[in-house]
């Protein structure tokens, strides 16, 4: 308090004060500024063709939605960091997604997962499509799309769209996503470097293979063990404003971590009145 209210002597006030109130009023400008940017400002999507490797995980219709996004060097001439973007059970709207994070991801190829896929739906895909590229429906998955320096296997159990794992290696780190119990039920215990849940359990509060130490990361659609909210290797997403990162660097490794996403779910509400 003292900055606010120092005391002057009566040869010093009429040389300090002013320089004093001049002091307080940048502190308090500096506080308001700064308030504002935390609650109220919401930086523009950018478009980006060049950029790491990174796993975006949202709650849509009761299931999770995946965004894969594969390292990218915006080089057409070699096979590496090719950018080739996954979208495991997109979500109604992938432009009201857009809108709400940081970054638009741009490149030549774009593969779909999941049972179903309508028109506003595809529509949306094909626009954060390149000129002249192209949109799969349940792969293909070769390197010529991945680059050689990502592994990624789809795999469909009894032919059913809805039952598939999606096997993701990079960097020595393995990412599974099983789309749903048939495809869990279905997959010996193995080590992972992090596991996705991408469909509803039926008891969302006892959280999945709590047990399993074989796996670093897990994600789910549902609630955290009590007690357990500060466990980072255990990330339970049952909320709209819910999302999670994985996210690979070169110092840490991998490495998932859940935090909020801006108006999504005004932007699903506002989707559902309006598609696009």
């Amino acid at each position: 308090m003292g900055f606010l209210t120092p005391s002057f002597s009566d040869k010093d006030s009429k040389k300090l004060a002013p320089l004093h109130w001049v002091k307080v009023f940048i502190l308090f400008l500096v506080t308001g500024l700064l308030t504002w940017y935390g609650k109220f400002y919401e930086p523009k999507p950018t478009l980006t063709r060049i950029n790491e490797f990174a796993v975006w995980i949202v709650p849509c219709n009761n299931s999770l939605s995946a965004m894969v996004v594969l390292p990218n060097d915006d080089n057409d001439s070699n096979d590496v960091r090719t950018g080739l973007r996954i979208w495991l059970q997109p979500p109604d709207s992938l432009l009201a997604f857009e809108r709400t994070s940081a970054a638009r991801y741009r490149g030549k190829n774009m593969v779909a997962i999941g049972d179903s896929l309508n028109e506003n739906l595809k529509r949306d895909l094909l626009s954060t499509l390149d000129s002249s590229e192209n949109f799969y429906w349940l792969g293909p998955l070769g390197s010529w799309l991945t680059g050689e320096d990502v592994f990624a296997e789809l795999k469909l159990i009894d032919e059913q769209a809805q039952d598939y794992i999606l096997d993701i290696v990079y960097e020595g780190h393995k990412l599974r996503f099983f789309g749903s119990q048939v495809a869990l039920d279905s997959s010996k215990e193995e080590p992972l470097s992090a596991a996705v849940l991408m469909f509803e359990q039926t008891d969302e509060n006892e959280p999945p293979l709590k047990n399993n130490k074989e796996i670093q990361s897990l994600i789910w659609y549902g609630k955290n063990l009590q007690g357990k909210e500060t466990d980072f290797s255990r990330i339970g997403l049952n909320y709209d404003k819910a999302i999670a990162l994985i996210s690979y660097d070169k110092k840490r490794g991998l490495s998932a971590r859940r935090t909020n996403i801006k108006n999504w779910n005004r932007c699903r509400q506002q989707n559902d009145a309006n598609p696009l």
